[in-house]
């Protein structure tokens, strides 16, 4: 699955030249549960989760008339935003490909370029430098529901560059496709 978001999401490995990213190998929750995509405690969605939906998916109405009626696909994107167990390490080994470069950091690390250079600016100079790339790319753990699962990731490019997301997936005919992307955050 993170394979997919890589490729499809990201588009990374998709061009002759090599693309290069820097991987944070375990995932910190730095949301630390106060994020919700929408209010789950009611068993359906109101007009004013759909409106802000709307806009998070990207004006995907298929995938907003498929929450409506499939509860599964709504249970999966509640766990995600509540699920607050330990994230596992990412196998970097498991994601290269020929076409991709992978360097791994500690989130502890990445957070350090920020914390001992002060400016955003210095802090993404000292990680391009270096990993010769400024592409810092976070995964959460994969939560399954059903033929469903969902996942978190994010990308970071810059002081004003990200964007953070989940990313909704369904099994169909014994394989994992991307059902949709919900933006919670971007810079």
């Amino acid at each position: 699955m993170y394979s997919l978001i890589l490729s499809e999401r990201l588009e990374l490995g998709k061009s002759a030249e090599k693309d290069k990213f820097v991987l944070i190998e375990q995932f910190m929750d730095e949301f630390d549960g106060t994020y919700h995509v929408f209010n789950h405690e009611n068993d359906t969605i109101t007009k004013s989760d759909l409106s802000l939906l709307y806009s998070m998916t990207y004006k995907d109405t298929t995938f907003l008339k498929r929450l409506i009626k499939e509860k599964d696909l709504r249970n999966v994107v509640v766990k995600l935003t509540s699920d607050k167990s330990e994230h596992p390490k990412i196998k970097a080994e498991l994601l290269r490909k020929p076409t991709i470069g992978i360097e791994t950091i500690t989130d502890k690390k990445y957070n350090g370029y920020f914390k001992k250079f002060r400016l955003i600016n210095r802090g993404w100079n000292g990680i391009k430098r270096k990993y010769g790339t400024d592409k810092v790319v976070e995964f959460s753990q994969v939560n399954y529901c059903g033929q469903f699962a969902s996942t978190y990731y994010a990308i970071h490019c810059g002081g004003l560059c990200g964007a953070g997301n989940i990313v909704i997936f369904e099994k169909v005919d014994g394989k994992w496709k991307i059902v949709t992307e919900i933006n919670l955050w971007m810079a």
